[in-house]
Parts: C-alpha cells; sequence; structure tokens
C-alpha cells in the first residue's frame, strides 16, 4: 500500500485523532503527485485541467500514473510534481485540489482554505535563537510516533550528516527542552535538515513542551555527553553499510 494511501486509511478510521489527520497532510506535502492538465506543459507552464464544485475550482491530482489514467484515459497530458509543490501553485490561484478522485483509494477534496493553511505550515521557519546549554540529560519520555516520523522524513538526507541524537538540555534560564542534535551535517543541508524536523513536529498533534535544535562538529566535547545519555536515530541505510564495511574486514 502506498504511504499516501496507508496514512488516508489512518484517517478515515480515526475521523476524531487530530494526529492522523496531521500525518496524512506531512506524507502529502512529500508524495509525487500526477497532476491533470489541460495539454502538454510548453515552456515549463503548466496549465492544470479544472473541475467546478459547488463555484469552486479544483485541480485533479492523483498518487499514481495508473490511477490518473482511470480517471481520464491513458492519452491525459500531465506532469509529476511533490504534493508542497503542487500546493504552493494553487494558493497563488487560489484553487483547491481533488485528490484520486473517481478513485476508490484515498479520494479527497481538500478546498482553497485547506490548501492556504498547508503551505501556511510548509513555509513555517525554525527560530534561531543564541543561547547558552547548561546541562544535558537524559530523555524521560519521546513518542514512538514522533521517533519513526523523523527517521521516515530524514532517511534522504543520509549522507548528509554523520549522526542525529535526541536528549533533554537545560539552559541558565534552568529550562528545560527537548534537543534534536545534529551531528557533523555539512553545512549546505543544515537548514533543509532543520526544515524537514520542523514539518514532522508540525504535522504531529503531541505537546512535548520545547524541542530546539541543535548543531554539533564531530570534534564539540558535548558530543561525549549526549551519546552517554541520548536516544540515537537510527537509518536502515547507514546500518546496511556498516554491516557492508563490517564483512568486508573479516
Amino acid at each position: 500500500m502506498k504511504q499516501l494511501n496507508k496514512a488516508f486509511l489512518e484517517m478515515s478510521q480515526n475521523p476524531d485523532n487530530n494526529d492522523a489527520r496531521l500525518k496524512y497532510y506531512g506524507v502529502l506535502a512529500d508524495t509525487n503527485l500526477f497532476l491533470l492538465l489541460e495539454q502538454e506543459p510548453s515552456k515549463e507552464i503548466l496549465e492544470p485541467k479544472f473541475i467546478q464544485l459547488e463555484g469552486n475550482k479544483f485541480a485533479l491530482a492523483f498518487d499514481s500514473e495508473e490511477n490518473l489514467s482511470k480517471f481520464y484515459g491513458e492519452a491525459a497530458a500531465f506532469a509529476e510534481v511533490t504534493g508542497r509543490v503542487l500546493a504552493k501553485m494553487l494558493l497563488e490561484e487560489k484553487i483547491g485540489l481533488g485528490i484520486n478522485l473517481g478513485v476508490s483509494e484515498g479520494e479527497l477534496l481538500l478546498p482553497w482554505e485547506i490548501i492556504e493553511w498547508f503551505v501556511n505550515v510548509l513555509d513555517e521557519t525554525p527560530n534561531l535563537v543564541q543561547t547558552t546549554l547548561k546541562k544535558f540529560h537524559p530523555v524521560k519520555a519521546f513518542p514512538e510516533i514522533i521517533f519513526k516520523a523523523l527517521q521516515e522524513k530524514l532517511e534522504p538526507t543520509v549522507g548528509l550528516f554523520d549522526e542525529i541524537w535526541i536528549c533533554a538540555v537545560e539552559y541558565n534560564e534552568d529550562e528545560i527542552s527537548h534537543l534534536i542534535c545534529l551531528m557533523g551535517v555539512q553545512n549546505s543541508a543544515q537548514q533543509a535538515i532543520v526544515k524537514s524536523i520542523k514539518e514532522v513536529l508540525s504535522f504531529t498533534d503531541i505537546d512535548l513542551g520545547n524541542i530546539d535544535v541543535a548543531h554539533f562538529s564531530n570534534d564539540d566535547e558535548a558530543c561525549t555527553k549526549i551519546r552517554e545519555i541520548g536516544i540515537k536515530l537510527e537509518f536502515l541505510e547507514v546500518s546496511e553499510v556498516k554491516n557492508a564495511t563490517r564483512d568486508v574486514k573479516k
């Protein structure tokens, strides 16, 4: 089952669960959608095909080329774009979005007001604060759902950082927050990775209080303490590479 369909099913089966609803939009942001067009793209200009419902316009997109063909036929013109890119396109024109219409899997209408909210969440930028870390603490409780969401979201960025740990931190103001520690992140990738983490937290309806993100170089003294008391985010690709290296040495 596709990730978007899985998230849709969870949302449909739990209509009162706001976390399931937010998770759907988090998946939607990174899903490649097949946007139905009036004609083949010309000079990179996309002209979506619209339908009118109760006086409102909706563009039509599908989570697979097969589903698009089921709805419109094999000769359909389309463009493949991610959910986040498509939402920003529609926001400017105040147009809603129909996802998988006419298809049994994940049929959903998103009015323009939802598109506007969706884009606003995606465009939120993390606040940068200069402060002094006083003391690191173990994490008392960190929800498994957020842990897994961070792993899934950051999996494509493996190779752009060395390690990611989660712990708690005490500041000079005696304020304690959760801290996501990025170690050995390439400078060019720092902003994108922090933005990805922010999206995971925005699309999760769990209040953990303050959650901050900090960068550390591998030779930073703080890394030793963080590794002693923190929880490490493990990634499949990294584990496979390490295992393969170990096998070669044998």
